[in-house]
C-alpha cells in the first residue's frame, strides 16, 4: 500500500506553516505519509489563489486542512482516507 503524499503550501516566516511541518514530520516518521513543501511565493498561480491564506495541506489536489490542524486531526483524516 502506498503512503499518502501531502503537499504543504506555505511561505516564509509563517509560524502556522512551521507548526504544520512539525506535525507532518512526526507523521512521516510514523510511516503514515510522505510530504513536500511548496512555497506559494514561487508560483504565481498559487500566490494568487492562496496568498497569505496558508498553510494549506493538499492530497491529490484536494484540500485536507487550511490554517491550524493537529497531529490527531491529520492522523484521523489519513486513516479515513486509507480505508
Amino acid at each position: 500500500m502506498t503512503k499518502p503524499h501531502i503537499q504543504l503550501l506555505s511561505r516564509r516566516e509563517c509560524c502556522l506553516c512551521e507548526d504544520a511541518k512539525l506535525v507532518l514530520s512526526s507523521l512521516e516518521q510514523q510511516g503514515l505519509c510522505s510530504w513536500e513543501t511548496v512555497n506559494v511565493d514561487h508560483d504565481k498561480t498559487l500566490l494568487i489563489r492562496y496568498g497569505m491564506d496558508v498553510p494549506v495541506l493538499l492530497m491529490d489536489g484536494k484540500e485536507l486542512f487550511r490554517h491550524r490542524m493537529t497531529e490527531d486531526a491529520l492522523k484521523s483524516a489519513l486513516v479515513e482516507i486509507s480505508t
